[in-house]
């Protein structure tokens, strides 16, 4: 019976980890330096409107706020749904989008100059996949993506 005790506790001691894994965290995703120098005008984009051309200059006059020389801002992009870009301040071009559109009314964007994760909890407004490509059912969710080669990388999501 101690036996059993003991493999049970040992069981346990390699389980608990598993199971209450860290989320992924700023620090772990770090890039250096971050930039400081004036931010490039805006590149025009074949597929514009004035609308997006003005929302992108606005955004290109703030300061650096993901990844080392970006700038991650949101925008309304029809009904009650938000989307997202990304900017390089360097350059003015645009580089990236958010992976969905988000209801607008439960969106919140989490992230910093210095690293390349982004946490985004909220609604999605269209279908979502997992890192395997499996649906998921349309759910208020945590997603943490770490931004690679201009392109958000699922890491992985937590239902709330």
């Amino acid at each position: 019976m101690k036996g059993c005790s003991v493999l049970l506790g040992s069981l346990l001691a390699i389980a608990t980890p598993v199971a209450y894994a860290a989320n992924p965290a700023f620090k772990d995703y770090t890039v250096t330096p971050v930039f400081a120098g004036t931010n490039h005008e805006p590149v025009p984009q074949e597929h514009s409107n004035p609308r997006m051309d003005k929302d992108r200059a606005q955004a290109l006059k703030r300061k650096v706020n993901f990844a080392g020389h970006y700038i991650l801002y949101q925008f309304a992009c029809g009904g009650s749904t938000l989307c997202g870009e990304v900017l390089d301040a360097r350059t003015g071009e645009v580089v990236g989008g958010l992976p969905n559109a988000y209801d607008g009314n439960a969106l919140s964007l989490s992230n910093r100059p210095d690293s390349r994760l982004l946490i985004v909890t909220g609604i999605a407004a269209d279908t979502e996949e997992d890192s395997q490509g499996n649906e998921l059912e349309s759910h208020y969710r945590t997603r943490y993506f770490e931004f690679v080669n201009n392109e958000f990388r699922l890491l992985t999501f937590k239902d709330l």
